[in-house]
Parts: C-alpha cells; structure tokens; sequence
C-alpha cells in the first residue's frame, strides 16, 4: 500500500516538523523555534510601574480639564474661583 504526500512542500515552515508519511514518531520542535505560551504572554504584559505612568498622564490631563470646566477640585473637594458657584451639602 502506498501513501501520498498530502501538505504541499510550500507550506511546511518549520524543517523540524517534517514527518515522513505512516511515521508513528512524535514531532519535535526546535527549543529555539518556538516559545511556551507563558513566555510569549509574559514579554508582552506590561509591569505594574509602567501601567501607573501610563495612566497618571490620562488621569492628569482629564483631571486639569474637569477643574477648568467645572471649577472644581475633585481631589480635595474644594471649589476654586470660576463661573460656577458651588455649595456643600450635608446628606
């Protein structure tokens, strides 16, 4: 009985993973050629630093136009002078 190739030669990328036909072997892979998934995961995630100096410019920028917007201070609570006036309300 006779066997066919049935990848196209084109599309095999890896040398490695070359099996001969009816091969009962495992394929192996080449330690260089291909990265665990926690280790393809773990170079992408940013550390916790960078996350914080990321989002302190954004939380900055939004907070300076919501004071010059509103007049108001959210960060100590306090109003500043503008053409809102504001009043404390006790619940």
């Amino acid at each position: 009985r006779s066997t066919r190739e049935t990848t196209p030669v084109h599309l095999i990328r890896v040398s490695d993973t070359i099996r001969t036909p009816s091969s009962t072997t495992k394929r192996t892979f080449s330690t260089g050629a291909h990265r665990s998934p926690e280790q393809a995961t773990r170079s992408v995630i940013p550390s916790t630093k960078e996350f914080d100096e990321f989002f302190a410019k954004h939380e900055a920028a939004q907070q300076k136009a919501f004071m010059e917007k509103y007049n108001f201070d959210p960060v100590t609570e306090t109003p500043l002078p503008g053409r809102y006036e504001w009043e404390k309300l006790t619940p």
